[in-house]
């Protein structure tokens, strides 16, 4: 029974609470007020200003001033009216106080007034309220309260001071501050001293000394220390325009941008707000917990983590200490990456980058350069046209590699690659070299290069080794090797071969394969190997040694020897071992000998012998058919394959023959394109995807004075591909330390340059390198 009752009670408060809210009506203060008058028992008419209804009067009509007890007063004129527990009246000037509980009200509903002491002054026709006031406007749906209320019966300009506030119901907006000036027909508010302007829904705030608020167009003008928030971010400055509809916060004077992992600074900013986008200008500094970014202009997206940034900025990435500038670039915040097409410069422990063009990955140290590029370390100086590096490792790649020292020292090539950390470089192709000379102390002296001390060099390959000052900030080639037709000039040598070392810091110079020297006095040597002391000014060769000397008045003279002792400083030349000499058909044989390079003289010693023939002119101007038969026997016998050209580097083509009726037969050979197909026999085919070309070798056979001719045409072909891997692997460099196996290797084509892929594997303790390109294979051993 109680439960049923108690069901019912919640039912009935229930049913009330519905109609209260949504069915009964409420009063205005309007029609309360205009209800309440027809009760009231005193009715006063102020001029045709006023008339005050009151339960009393208090003061008759001669009196100045007239109290009113429960008084409403209806402003005729401004169509309004107030209403308080108590009220005075000035007869004379038509003023009037309302006391304790004052409501006031237009009488188009739009404007409400709520206090506890409201003055009107009929001069000017102002409402003052020196008391805590509340102001209503239907309208807009906005409530403003004071501690202090200055306007007018028209509501057109309202001062609030005291923690003055303006809410908007509506759009649940707030605006609080010391003092607030409200135009009610531009809806802009003036809000000075300690402002505060909220929105509920965004939980976006906006704090400053003095603030223009634009309700129609929304847009907010704040200015002395102004602070903007929202839940994620903050910017400040001395001023701020914040633009509600465009969803957009400009700043002016020392802007401070504060994200979830990153702080910008301006003289200037545009937040945008929904994009989380910030435009900084001037002076711009970008601060994250791993980069610090500086330039004129920089834009910063925060949801795509982009960066770009313009005008003569700097970077600085902290955690491995990476300084420097940029004209134009852009950073890519998840990769910590930095690409930039213009001008920049980049600074890592000891070593200065700059160029043209670069994509730097901060984390990994990778960088590659788009464009010309200079990398500095201590006194040396790599140049490329294009090129990779990574700043940790200090690796470096170039294309038209040029290395520069500060003493003088240079180095071209086609390509290049090494490490200053290492202290080894690797040049590839083309490669052009001039270094320091006969220097006594590498390690001690970094004097500059001089011209006729320095030792030049080309050839196809080269490796360059570096020695480290002791003062530390300078360092030294101490060693290189030059591979591949080397040329080599020093002083008043001209050395050529295919392999050659020079150790500068010993003033040594190793030469070996097809070596030869120019003495540059009609006079050169050639040998297999020579190995040569600049300090002492003294030489070794040996193995095939030979000296041709030509004369001004005689043939050349052909010296051979199984060793050679070369004295620069004497100029001389010692020979030893089977060392013979031939001058036409005059032959010199010793154990020893001494040549003396300027004079052109040899002197022999031990156990000399000579051999002298005169040749009977008559005899050898007489044919013999003995003679004529073998050389048309043997001219006829020869013949050069074609599978043979095509599948070998070389073709053996015979010097002599000996003919069936006993006769003796040597055969000269001559080549239309000795470079394609030369005398000795060796084919040079076309570089890889190009197309054969026809060569004429010619052939004479002689016995006595007997000849005979023949010439054979031969199409030289072009590499096949696993010939190309073959001359591909030749290139390969492996670091000698241990460090990383390179993936592909370069080599020259018929239409320039290709890479080919390597992959690696192990045998034993040795590396075994796999080429493949073009449907081949070739396998190399390291």
């Amino acid at each position: 029974m109680w439960k049923k009752l108690g069901y019912g009670g919640l039912i009935l408060i229930l049913i009330y609470f519905i109609y209260a809210v949504f069915f009964k009506k409420i009063p205005t203060p309007l029609e309360q007020m205009q209800k309440d008058m027809k009760a009231k028992k005193v009715m006063y008419r102020l001029k045709d200003d006023a008339i005050i209804y009151a339960d009393e009067q208090i003061g008759s009509e001669g009196d100045e001033v007239i109290r009113f007890k429960n008084v409403i007063v209806d402003l005729i004129k401004k169509k309004m009216l107030i209403s308080g527990k108590e009220g005075e009246v000035n007869t004379k000037t038509s003023d009037v106080t309302l006391m304790k509980k004052v409501v006031g009200t237009t009488k188009d509903k739009k404007w409400e007034i709520y206090t506890e002491r409201v003055e009107y002054k009929k001069q000017g026709d102002t409402l003052v309220s020196p008391v805590r006031t509340k102001l209503i406007n239907t309208v807009d749906d906005t409530v403003s309260e004071a501690d202090r209320v200055e306007t007018t019966t028209k509501f057109e300009t309202i001062v609030a001071k005291g923690h003055a506030s303006y809410n908007n119901k509506k759009d649940k907006k707030t605006l609080t501050a010391d003092k607030i000036t409200y135009h009610d027909p531009t809806k802009v508010s003036l809000a000075e001293g300690h402002v505060v302007y909220k929105e509920e829904q965004t939980k976006r705030e906006l704090r400053a000394n003095t603030m223009r608020y634009d309700d129609i167009n929304k847009i907010g003008n704040a200015e002395g220390n102004v602070i903007y928030t929202d839940p994620e971010n903050k910017l400040t400055g001395n001023k701020v325009d914040y633009y509600m509809k465009d969803e957009r916060v400009d700043g002016q004077g020392n802007i401070v941008y504060t994200g979830k992992n990153s702080v910008i600074s301006a003289d200037t900013a545009s937040y945008f707000i929904k994009k989380k986008q910030v435009d900084g200008r001037g002076h711009v500094k970008y601060t994250s917990p791993t980069l610090i970014v500086t330039g004129d202009h920089v834009f910063y997206d925060e949801v795509a983590k982009i960066l770009n940034g313009d005008g003569n900025g700097t970077y600085n990435y902290l955690p491995r200490k990476t300084t420097g500038t940029y004209r134009s670039g852009v950073y890519d915040l998840k990769t910590e990456t930095l690409t930039t097409n213009d001008y920049y410069t980049a600074n890592y422990d000891d070593y200065k980058m700059d160029g043209t063009g670069l994509v730097y990955v901060f984390p990994t140290g990778d960088a590659t350069m788009k464009g010309p590029f200079n990398v500095r370390k201590q006194n040396f100086n790599v140049h490329g046209a294009t090129g990779t590096m990574n700043t940790i490792s200090k690796d470096i790649f170039a294309n038209k590699m040029e290395m520069t020292s500060v003493q003088g020292d240079r180095i071209t090539s086609d390509t290049g690659r090494g490490s200053f950390e290492k202290k080894e470089f690797r040049f590839d192709g083309h490669v052009k070299g001039k270094i320091r000379g006969n220097v006594k102390d590498l390690v001690n002296d970094p004097r500059p290069l001089v011209e006729s001390e320095a030792v030049n060099f080309i050839g196809n390959t080269a490796k360059v080794y570096f020695v480290s000052h002791k003062n530390g900030s300078n360092m030294s080639i101490t060693r290189s090797e030059i591979k591949e037709n080397v040329h080599m000039t020093y002083k008043d040598i001209t050395l050529d071969s295919q392999y050659n070392e020079m150790d500068s810091g010993r003033n040594l110079i190793l030469a070996r394969d097809k070596v030869m020297i120019d003495f540059k006095n009609n006079t050169k040597m050639t040998a297999n190997y020579l190995y040569m002391d600049m300090n002492k000014q003294e030489g070794y060769a040996r193995n095939n040694v030979k000296i041709i000397s030509t004369l001004p008045q005689f043939r050349a003279i052909n010296t051979s020897a199984d060793k050679a002792t070369i004295y620069l400083k004497d100029k001389r030349i010692k020979l030893n071992g089977n060392v013979v000499t031939y001058q036409g058909k005059t032959q010199i044989s010793s154990k020893n000998a001494i040549y003396d390079i300027d004079r052109k003289i040899l002197e022999n010693e031990g156990n000399i012998q000579m051999q002298y023939e005169i040749q009977d002119n008559e005899e050898q101007g007489r044919s013999d058919p003995k003679n004529a038969a073998a050389t048309q026997e043997v001219i006829g016998k020869l013949s050069i394959p074609e599978g043979e050209v095509s599948t070998r580097s070389g073709i053996n083509l015979p010097k002599s023959m000996t003919a069936s009726n006993g006769v003796p037969v040597t055969i000269r050979w001559r080549s239309s394109n000795s470079s394609l197909f030369s005398v000795s026999g060796r084919v040079n085919k076309q570089f890889y995807g190009g197309g054969s070309r026809g060569v004429t070798l010619t052939a004479i056979a002689k016995a006595g004075v007997d000849t005979a001719e023949r010439t054979f045409n031969v199409s030289v072909p072009t590499e096949s591909a696993h010939e190309m891997l073959v001359r591909a692997a030749k290139n390969i460099y492996v670091p000698e330390d241990g460090g990383n196996l390179p993936s592909s290797v370069r080599v020259n084509v018929n239409k320039g340059t290709i890479d080919v892929p390597i992959s690696w594997s192990k045998n034993g303790d040795r590396n075994v390198a796999t080429l493949r390109y073009g449907g081949a294979s070739y396998q190399k051993q390291f």
